[in-house]
């Protein structure tokens, strides 16, 4: 079964993190996605068209952006991603300390864990530790099937975070033998303990100092990633071509589709193609013009700007003359070459936007990544709950 991921904007390969996000996402689409669907992981081939090198370029290496005081603004040698992370999820619960135990009494064990391996993925310094997350995700699932609730973790005097990540290890621990090997030869060991730091935070309200500096660094890092989001949809328009002469950044992207369609072999004769942000508007372009006979089984589009395109008539591919007569009635008819597809968003994020209300043929879908801003734009893949969210809806 081939799977295609196509980036959205601010990737490049010189960026600090960009192996360990494919790595990462290597992982999580073969051992959450695939495997769980019943595909040959052996058979799995995942590609990651790159067009980063041909997106925008600042001649001035964005001097442009605002300088002054809040531009030296840093948090020392702090790992940003995890300051960043811890941030947004205390803000999600309103800046106040997330209690493990409190979120499985009042909203449920299964969100409670989720957070412990969204953690695990935040802290997880090498791409090596996340096949490690994705197996020890995937045990904690088959407990929490086994005990939905169980008395530990609905305490009324809720257990520690630390403690209750290691009540967890334990109760997977305590499974028959048949069930369940110990998470013990998972190898957690190594990096376990800045899972449980990062968690132990969490259940603490931080400093307002604290709380300002991460503040002044997601700004700073907004303010960069914004104009390099906005530039990459300049520069893609301008570029993009057409069907006798395509540009860059589609030829890269078409020759990854054809290169995938061409491993599909009987038994495992799939297309799945995932398309984030702007990633998701090249996919449509390319399918809806530039290879409107290319068939994909599975479009997956994920913090995208599909529908707005539509809506501003951007595509290479014309609507009908006076379409949509009845904005409240008229939807565009569904791609002959496209199966199932899914549209996923996150109100918080405000570069994703809603596709049902434009396409007949697609299905919305929201999910809480936990972040806020651009944080939320990126952090769709980074959450091992994002990928069982995504099978469970593959599979109906």
């Amino acid at each position: 079964m081939p799977i295609v991921f196509v980036h959205g904007v601010n990737n490049r390969k010189e960026d600090a993190g960009f192996d360990d996000d494919v790595g990462r996402k290597t992982e999580f689409f073969k051992t959450l996605l695939a495997a769980p669907l019943g595909f040959d992981a052996s058979k799995l081939t995942i590609t990651f068209p790159y067009w980063g090198g041909d997106g925008v370029k600042f001649l001035w290496n964005q001097v442009s952006l605002p300088g002054g005081e809040y531009e030296t603004l840093a948090l020392g040698a702090q790992n940003n991603e995890i300051e960043l992370w811890l941030c947004e999820a205390q803000q999600s619960f309103g800046g106040k300390s997330v209690v493990l135990g409190t979120v499985s009494r009042e909203k449920s064990f299964a969100d409670a864990v989720d957070l412990i391996w969204d953690a695990a993925a935040a802290t997880a310094n090498s791409s090596q530790n996340i096949g490690k997350i994705a197996e020890a995700y995937q045990a904690s699932q088959r407990y929490i099937q086994k005990y939905p609730a169980p008395a530990w973790a609905i305490k009324a005097e809720p257990l520690s975070n630390e403690a209750f990540v290691d009540a967890l290890l334990k109760g997977i621990n305590e499974l028959p033998a048949e069930e369940e090997k110990k998470v013990e030869t998972l190898g957690l060991s190594g990096w376990l303990q800045s899972t449980k730091e990062a968690l132990a935070r969490l259940g603490s309200v931080p400093s307002d100092a604290a709380t300002a500096a991460t503040l002044a660094l997601a700004r700073k890092s907004t303010h960069q990633k914004a104009s390099r989001f906005l530039g990459d949809v300049f520069v893609y328009l301008k570029n993009r071509g057409t069907v006798g002469a395509p540009g860059p950044i589609v030829k890269a992207v078409l020759q990854a589709f054809q290169d995938a369609d061409a491993t599909r072999r009987p038994g495992d004769d799939k297309l799945i193609i995932v398309g984030h942000s702007l990633g998701g508007v090249i996919t449509y372009d390319i399918l809806s013009y530039f290879a409107p006979d290319l068939k994909v089984d599975y479009l997956v589009t994920v913090g995208s700007q599909v529908g707005l395109f539509e809506e501003m008539a951007l595509y290479s591919r014309a609507l009908p003359a006076g379409m949509p007569t009845d904005p409240k009635k008229d939807r565009v008819a569904a791609n002959p070459n496209i199966g199932k597809w899914l549209n996923v968003f996150d109100t918080n994020d405000v570069f994703s936007f809603s596709a049902e209300g434009i396409y007949k043929s697609v299905k919305d879908y929201q999910y809480d990544t936990g972040y806020g801003g651009l944080g939320a734009h990126g952090g769709y893949f980074a959450r091992p709950s994002f990928y069982k969210r995504l099978r469970a809806r593959l599979s109906e």
